[in-house]
């Protein structure tokens, strides 16, 4: 349904309402005639008059509650769709070839290591590619760059898709695919409502 579509609804629902609530003031102001003949005139002035401003009422509460519903089921199928949209970007990542997949992991490595001497944990459904021989790979290069090459793999899986988490004792910074993920979609998400959500002008 369309936003007009949804507009016009909300104005009907309304209008009914105000129609309904005025017969009935009608019906009442007939029974009323034939009980107080003359004094029906005033009588009906005060009655119209108050359902008229019960009316106006019940026709606002209508469109207010109407529209902050349609608000809000906006606004969940929005935050669905761009969640949607990081779960297909999680997935062709974690689906990335090995090539390329241990290029990204190693800069994931490099980028979030403090002191070299990190264990580095990965998911329990990772690619056996990811070995000690590749983190050793990773530890040549630290060296080659004046800095300690002493990570190691554990043999502790984490209940991660993807990326690593690396620490030293209790301590651990969390680098898998599904954080970093969740940081970019919160920092872009309001730029991302705008792109795909443009506002109706009608």
């Amino acid at each position: 349904m369309s936003m007009k579509e949804i507009k016009e609804k909300i104005l009907q629902d309304a209008l009914d309402e105000k129609e309904k609530i005025l017969k009935e003031a009608e019906t009442k102001i007939i029974n009323l005639k034939s009980k107080f003949g003359k004094e029906i005139e005033s009588i009906q002035r005060e009655i119209l008059d108050r359902y008229n401003q019960e009316a106006g009422l019940k026709e606002k509460k209508i469109i207010t509650e109407a529209i902050l519903n349609s608000k809000k089921d906006i606004l969940s199928e929005k935050q669905a769709i761009i969640a949607n949209i990081f779960s297909e970007v999680l997935d062709r990542i974690v689906g990335l070839e090995d090539e390329r997949y241990l290029s990204l992991l190693e800069k994931l490595i490099l980028d979030n290591i403090e002191t070299g001497d990190e264990i580095v944990y990965i998911g329990s459904q990772e690619r056996q590619a990811i070995n000690q021989k590749f983190i050793n790979t990773i530890n040549v290069k630290l060296k080659s760059q004046g800095k300690k090459g002493n990570l190691e793999l554990s043999e502790k899986r984490v209940p991660i898709m993807g990326g690593v988490i690396l620490g030293t004792g209790e301590i651990r910074k969390n680098a898998s695919l599904e954080v970093i993920l969740e940081k970019i979609k919160d920092e872009i998400e309001t730029e991302l409502n705008q792109f795909l959500f443009i506002k109706n002008a009608g």
